[in-house]
């Protein structure tokens, strides 16, 4: 997974999805080959209102090693279907308000996954991350 903080978004009305586009030149992770494009998969995300927006993410492929990366903008939490910024104000309270139930707050807090800083409509800086959610092994 290649998590982004430098893209636009632009609405596509044939799929009723908000596409991401990365301003930055995608490299593997894990071997630093250009990666190009594979398809894209549908992914939905709720803001702090509620609201259920589709998103549609790029699957990248690996020109030397061939793996298949996706690559996710910095306002999606890996994982989830919430925003990050609908996650990090519920779990440091900044939000008396969050759309989400009791149980999905509870396990949030009790996973101590570190929730992403952006908005969906708010990108950041200019470079791209990596982050591997592989677990590691013992």
């Amino acid at each position: 997974m290649i998590i982004i903080d430098h893209y636009s978004i632009k609405h596509d009305s044939t799929k009723n999805a908000f596409r991401i586009e990365n301003r930055g030149l995608p490299v593997c992770p894990d071997c630093g080959q250009p990666l190009s494009g594979y398809d894209t998969r549908k992914r939905h995300v709720i803001d702090s209102s509620g609201a259920v927006r589709w998103f549609l993410l790029r699957r990248l492929r690996c020109s030397g090693c061939g793996k298949i990366h996706l690559e996710l903008p910095d306002f999606i939490q890996p994982q989830k279907h919430y925003e990050s910024q609908v996650i990090r104000e519920t779990l440091t309270g900044l939000s008396d308000h969050c759309p989400a139930d009791d149980s999905t707050i509870w396990r949030w807090r009790n996973q101590n996954n570190p929730p992403g800083l952006h908005s969906a409509f708010d990108p950041g800086a200019v470079n791209s991350t990596y982050i591997d959610t592989k677990e590691e092994e013992s």
